[in-house]
């Protein structure tokens, strides 16, 4: 049987990381795709990023991603109130 490769090198790749290190990543990506568009979705995609560095379990998290998601959780509120559009 024919084993699918991407899969493993994928694996190899990302066994290293952390989860919040992948969130940061994914965050980064997310903020950059979103600032050209609007104020307002860049600023919900603070909040939802927020959201998920707090509700990691901290068995799998450290303590500054928590400290991460609680810094967005009250940025993004306050840059959703200041955009136009």
């Amino acid at each position: 049987m024919i084993e699918f490769v991407p899969l493993d090198l994928f694996d190899d790749l990302i066994q290293d990381y952390h989860i919040g290190q992948v969130l940061v990543g994914l965050f980064v990506l997310a903020v950059l795709g979103s600032f050209a568009l609007s104020k307002k979705l860049l600023s919900l995609n603070v909040i939802l990023f927020g959201l998920l560095f707090l509700l990691i379990p901290e068995g799998i998290s450290s303590v500054e991603y928590k400290l991460l998601g609680v810094a967005l959780v009250v940025i993004g509120p306050v840059l959703y109130t200041t955009a136009r559009s």
